[in-house]
Parts: structure tokens; sequence; C-alpha cells
């Protein structure tokens, strides 16, 4: 109010719708780039907080990935021990197996000469 009154002084009635309108447009100019910087900072703000999420999860998926690979490779030291072990398995098997078939079977260089004798 005490700066309409002062401006009424100083200008006098016929300038002052002018210079009103002047000082509402700067005013409406100002107010506009305020906003515009207020938005621009949020979006900004935005940006930067997506980008640190983004940021984190990218950490949380390699994290993911090393423990991935490490499963991985103890499973394949797993299998890997699993197929040795069945291996050897499977060789004493076949080695208890032949040496049954030997006990089995008749000595024939024994035979040979026992016949050898009988003629």
């Amino acid at each position: 109010m005490l700066f309409g009154v002062i401006a009424l002084i100083v200008l006098g009635p016929e300038k002052l719708p002018q210079a009103a309108r002047t000082a509402g447009q700067w005013y409406a100019k100002l107010r506009r780039m305020i906003s515009t910087l207020q938005s621009e900072i949020e979006s900004e703000l935005d940006l930067a907080e997506t980008r640190k999420q983004m940021q984190d999860e990218l950490a949380k998926i390699r994290q993911t990935e090393t423990d991935m690979k490490r499963e991985l490779a103890e499973m394949r030291g797993s299998m890997d021990k699993f197929e040795n072990t069945q291996n050897q398995s499977l060789n004493t098997s076949n080695q208890s197996t032949a040496a049954q078939q030997q006990d089995h079977q008749p000595n024939t260089s024994s035979l040979s000469h026992v016949e050898k004798g009988n003629e």
C-alpha cells in the first residue's frame, strides 16, 4: 500500500497504469523464471536420485553375478569329485570282476603241461 502511494506521487496518475502493467509483466516473468528454475532443479535431483538407484541396482546385480559364479564353481567342483568317486568305484568293481573271472578260468598253461605228460 505504501509502495502504491509513493508510486502515485512520483509517477503521477497518467503514468501509473503503464508502470503498474510493466511491473506486473516483469513480476510475471520473474515468477516464470523462478518456477522454471525450480522445476529444473527438481528434475536434476530426481535424475541424480534415479542414477543413484540404478547404480545401487547395478551393484546388486554384479554381486549376484559374483555369487552365482562362485556357486557354479562349487557345483563344478562337487560334480568333478562325484565323477572321480564314481570312476574309482567303477574301476574297483571292474578289477574285482576281472579277478573273479580269472579265478574261475582253468589255468591253460598247467592244462597243456598235464596233457603233454599224458601223451
